[in-house]
């Protein structure tokens, strides 16, 4: 038996969906040598000379496997997070306002957070271009913002200087004018740091790190056969990149990323008390150890003893 990889057989990491390409051409490429170099032993050899050759294909066989195994899982954590993103200096982008002047607006979105006040978010939050926001794996990251005051004589007039706010990702926002990394603040967080009547501003922004209260929360949803978890109030980094869960009776499953920070798997797990294995985009992974007890209920919220920080 060679390693082969069918196309429809790297859907597990379909939600690396600008990564998918290349990890099936890079396992193509590692099962062709394998194969190859397996029909060069079986075909110019025979008896136990076969055998011989054969182990020895097969340990081939397993350390081009582990190898493979070992680049994927270090592309899975380290290549969700452009520089845009990660950064810790300050860069350039454009900010606007949105969703009222108590930002009851803001509710909803693509992160899947639906009420950012029941989520514990409240007005501290934004909607940000893909460029930043990454298909939604970025949902959840924080950031602080400042206007660029001296720019010019309008940011000077309207900017308030030496004012910054700190934000947690919660939405999806078109780009800038010009195709810029954009910042849509809620009301009370643009005014903070200028007045309304700038309306769009040039910023700078910077990753920070989120400081959340109590432990990171999970919302459990689905039936039965299909685990539908909403992952949030997330310190450290902030973005969820990967997931797995475990009942108390069960092995680690990896879960798949649905929609926004909406993770799936489909298992039975009720009656179990649950455990998540979370992985930031900083490529830092922690565990959560029996979240939820044995009679947990869908549609409800279960709360860690801890968080990233």
């Amino acid at each position: 038996m060679f390693l082969r990889c069918e196309r429809y057989k790297c859907q597990p990491f379909a939600y690396w969906s600008r990564l998918t390409t290349p990890l099936c051409e890079f396992s193509w490429v590692v099962s062709f040598r394998i194969s190859n170099t397996g029909h060069k032993f079986f075909g110019s050899h025979s008896g136990g000379t076969d055998m011989r050759n054969m182990a020895a294909v097969r340990r081939m066989e397993i350390l081009g496997l582990t190898i493979m195994l070992m680049i994927l899982k270090r592309v899975e954590l380290t290549a969700g997070e452009p520089y845009a993103v990660s950064r810790t200096t300050f860069g350039d982008a454009t900010a606007t306002f949105y969703g009222g002047n108590d930002a009851a607006g803001t509710a909803g979105g693509s992160c899947g957070y639906e009420n950012p006040f029941t989520r514990g978010y409240g007005v501290t939050t934004a909607a940000l271009s893909n460029s930043l926001l990454s298909n939604n794996l970025n949902c959840g990251a924080c950031f602080e913002v400042k206007c660029k005051y001296a720019a010019s004589a309008y940011t000077k007039k309207w900017c308030y200087a030496n004012k910054s706010v700190v934000i947690t990702a919660t939405n999806l926002s078109p780009p800038g004018l010009n195709g810029e990394h954009h910042f849509d603040l809620t009301y009370p967080m643009f005014t903070k740091i200028s007045n309304m009547i700038a309306g769009r501003i040039p910023i700078q922004y910077r990753r920070v790190p989120c400081k959340k209260q109590g432990g990171i929360k999970f919302t459990l949803n689905g039936n039965p056969y299909f685990n539908l978890v909403l992952v949030y109030n997330v310190g450290g980094a902030g973005n969820v990149y990967a997931m797995s869960i475990k009942g108390s009776k069960t092995d680690w499953y990896p879960m798949a990323r649905n929609w926004g920070q909406n993770w799936q798997a489909m298992v039975r797990l009720t009656g179990q008390s649950l455990s998540f294995r979370v992985t930031l985009g900083n490529g830092k992974t922690q565990v959560f150890k029996n979240v939820a007890p044995t009679n947990w209920k869908f549609g409800q919220t279960y709360q860690a003893s801890s968080n990233f920080y």
